[in-house]
């Protein structure tokens, strides 16, 4: 065997060694693979032009309406409101209480709380009215509450702060730390 052909039958034999050492060490546990997260990144299903109501005990207790409404499932379950939305929260009698409105949001199904973002307002019946880019309302305790800025407009003041705590219908409300008042 010439000194050509040891070289190839070498370059050959390490090649093989190679491949047959990088194919048996690499393995997947297939329960390992079947318990890796999986972001879902497309949702289970989309809603256009919906219009939904909630209800509590036979009573309806909010409504919600908007362009787009995308379902999530899987381990983090949620809607997800890209393109705004609009709620509206009832009394027993089927008044309207307070109403929110917010440029995005997303309903976390199995904590039962949504947060919003962009741009949020929320009124209550008697006019006041709230300012912020973050709020999270849950359905379960329902009040609603967020740290960021938040500027109130009543009828005769407006309050600027930092973080609020209000019930749902965002009636009895309080800032947690008040940067301003000024009378109107």
């Amino acid at each position: 065997m010439g000194d050509k052909q040891f070289l190839k039958f070498n370059a050959f034999l390490l090649l093989g060694l190679y491949f047959l050492l990088f194919f048996t060490s690499c393995k997947n546990d297939l329960e390992e693979v079947a318990t890796a997260t999986v972001v879902n990144k497309f949702p289970s299903t989309t809603y256009l032009d919906y219009d939904v109501l909630y209800s509590d005990s036979a009573i309806v207790r909010v409504r919600l309406q908007g362009k787009v409404m995308e379902q999530y499932d899987g381990d983090i379950a949620h809607d997800e409101f890209k393109k705004g939305v609009h709620l509206w929260f009832f009394d027993q009698e089927k008044n309207v209480e307070s109403e929110m409105t917010a440029n995005h949001a997303t309903r976390f199904r199995t904590s039962n709380q949504m947060e919003a973002k962009g741009n949020v307002v929320v009124f209550n019946k008697v006019g006041d009215k709230l300012n912020t880019e973050h709020l999270v309302w849950d359905a379960n305790t329902r009040k609603i509450f967020t740290e960021e800025y938040v500027r109130i407009t009543t009828k005769d003041k407006i309050i600027t702060g930092k973080g609020l705590v209000s019930d749902e219908t965002f009636t009895h409300y309080r800032v947690k730390n008040i940067t301003g008042q000024i009378r109107l």
